[in-house]
């Protein structure tokens, strides 16, 4: 074999390494497999394809070895026979290590968890391709058909274990295990039409990242329709009662901020919860807690759960001060989106108080 096909077949060689790498890869990231033993099984696949193709230049080299202890124009057989063997010692040597490259390189490119995630993967559930990770209780967790604890339970998962989701449905409230504060949010495990409160798992992504709306899927899996209006907001300042009407929610989160857009001041106030919302706020305090200059925008927004708002639920009123008190109070709907959003966030920030 001339020097040409044996580069052309080093050059196979590397390919179908990168090729078998990239195909476990792709097998993971795509959730074809998970698991940890899938994982480890995957990856010495990975080790053990690279040897076998190996075994190929290591023949070529030693057909190499045996045409030149037959050809008679090799004056020292012995040299060249030392020769050959170093080259096949060095060629085991580079195959073992590409071996061990693959398997280590599978390993940390498409682990059986994501690194963005700071617990194992559950047993026997995919997370790769989740839009969102949440490590599960010490004691686990019930996984149902629908949102709600009336739905049947159709799958559990161990303790201290990332599951990965698609995304969330409305459906009955779960108090946070960690805050108390009521969850209406089931998010749906990735890939299967299974279901666990948000309430009793810890959140290892961002909120945003469930999206701003439920799930297409909602619909087939029994969620209810989100929350989105608030019919009546009102606040009584010789009470110091505050109240709202906001069919199908759970929460509605009250929070208030200085109305000068220059250094603005944003202040959790209370979460009110169903069926009548009822917070309490004094005007006294208001001038305590926040810099009245122009005024206040009170805000009220339905909470899906702790810091979680509807934003387009938000009601906003603008109290007029003189001194600490009040001397006008009228609905306000041209806060800037920027600024609605904030107030949202704050007001359902029950974590904050």
């Amino acid at each position: 074999m001339n020097s040409w096909q044996r580069a052309l077949t080093f050059f196979v060689f590397i390919l179908l390494v990168i090729a078998t790498v990239f195909l476990r890869y792709e097998l993971f990231a795509g959730g074809i497999l998970y698991g940890e033993a899938a994982s480890k099984m995957a990856s010495l696949a990975v080790a053990g394809v690279i040897i076998l193709c190996g075994y190929l230049p290591l023949r070529m080299l030693r057909g190499h070895e045996d045409d030149q202890k037959d050809d008679p124009q090799v004056n020292d057989k012995n040299s060249t026979k030392d020769a050959s063997r170093e080259t096949i010692a060095a060629t085991l040597a580079a195959v073992l290590g590409l071996a061990l490259t693959g398997y280590s390189v599978s390993e940390l490119l498409a682990p059986n968890t994501p690194v963005s995630a700071v617990a194992p993967a559950c047993d026997g559930t995919p997370v790769y391709g989740a839009v969102f990770f949440a490590k599960t209780q010490a004691n686990g967790v019930n996984a149902r058909s629908g949102p709600g604890v009336e739905y049947p339970q159709v799958n559990r998962y161990g303790g201290n274990c990332t599951l990965g989701f698609d995304g969330y449905c409305i459906g009955r409230a779960v108090p946070d295990f960690l805050l108390k504060t009521p969850d209406q949010r089931w998010l749906i495990i990735h890939d299967r039409d299974e279901m666990v409160a948000s309430g009793v798992v810890l959140s290892e992504s961002a909120e945003s990242a469930l999206g701003a709306n439920p799930s297409p899927k909602c619909k087939k899996l029994g969620g209810l329709p989100e929350p989105t209006n608030i019919t009546n907001f009102s606040y009584d300042p010789s009470s110091g009662q505050i109240r709202s009407v906001a069919p199908g929610a759970v929460a509605v989160g009250y929070g208030m901020a200085s109305v000068p857009s220059k250094n603005r001041a944003y202040q959790v106030i209370a979460l009110g919860r169903a069926p009548d919302f009822v917070a309490e706020l004094k005007p006294s305090t208001i001038v305590s807690e926040i810099s009245v200059i122009d005024g206040v925008w009170l805000s009220a927004a339905v909470c899906l759960a702790d810091n979680v708002p509807v934003v387009e639920s938000l009601r906003v009123q603008l109290l007029t001060f003189r001194g600490s008190q009040i001397i006008k109070e009228q609905p306000n709907s041209q806060v800037p989106k920027d600024t609605r959003s904030l107030l949202a966030e704050v007001a359902c920030n029950s974590s904050g108080l």
